[in-house]
């Protein structure tokens, strides 16, 4: 039997199916590829000191279907379950075919996409909400190798600690077009503790959909007086 080792995760035919793969399957969706989406989360604790990594599938075009947020003071993402329910029955009644006789094979088509938006958002209840037009001044756009640099710097520790996990972030972040990333920094407790967050959105990526990935870093600091 052929013995193959992937180049990203390292994991050999041997060991299973490696989630960088490539299956062959039939084509299907007129032969579009589709997007992978990851879920992690994984973390890295010594003493007082942590870092806490979370990603997952950000679906902006599905909120954008569903017009959501429908208020210009609300982030994408930030819309509750009931919400994103209420939405979608609003909608159904607008664009269902049997009120749309005029045209039924465009609201046919139109009432497909938000039930395929639905489907892919119904589970969240506000935990995408990603603040970018709250925070101008934190604002960073950049490209994946650049960002896979500034995540490597946050989150090291965590993604030594939980290999595979770390290598497939670096694929999605490293894969990704463009990549909005805000980060926030505080100092406490006398300068004995210091905190950071990295909330990034991934986009643009030949392989993934676009995803959230939120980084917390704390780092406690001890000081001797000296003698």
């Amino acid at each position: 039997m052929e013995v193959r080792i992937c180049p990203v995760s390292g994991l050999s035919t041997l060991q299973g199916a490696c989630p960088f793969a490539k299956p062959k399957a039939k084509a299907k969706d007129g032969g579009k590829k589709q997007k992978a989406s990851v879920k992690l989360d994984f973390k890295w604790k010594q003493d007082e000191s942590m870092v806490v990594i979370k990603v997952c599938a950000h679906h902006t075009d599905a909120f954008t279907t569903m017009e959501l947020p429908n208020s210009a003071s609300q982030e994408v993402g930030s819309a509750s379950q009931e919400e994103i329910k209420k939405q979608y029955k609003a909608l159904s009644l607008i664009h269902h075919p049997d009120k749309n006789q005029d045209d039924v094979e465009a609201a046919t088509e139109r009432f497909q996409r938000i039930k395929d938006a639905y489907a892919l958002i119904k589970d969240t209840d506000g935990e995408l909400a990603f603040p970018w037009d709250q925070h101008p001044e934190k604002q960073q756009v950049m490209k994946g190798d650049e960002a896979v640099a500034v995540f490597a710097e946050v989150g090291l520790e965590a993604c030594e600690e939980h290999h595979f996990q770390g290598l497939q972030l670096r694929h999605l972040v490293k894969s990704s077009e463009e990549v909005k990333v805000l980060k926030f920094d505080k100092e406490s407790e006398g300068g004995h503790i210091t905190e950071c967050w990295l909330d990034a959105i991934c986009a643009g990526s030949p392989h993934f959909v676009s995803h959230l990935v939120k980084v917390y870093r704390r780092d406690a600091w001890e000081y001797h007086d000296a003698k």
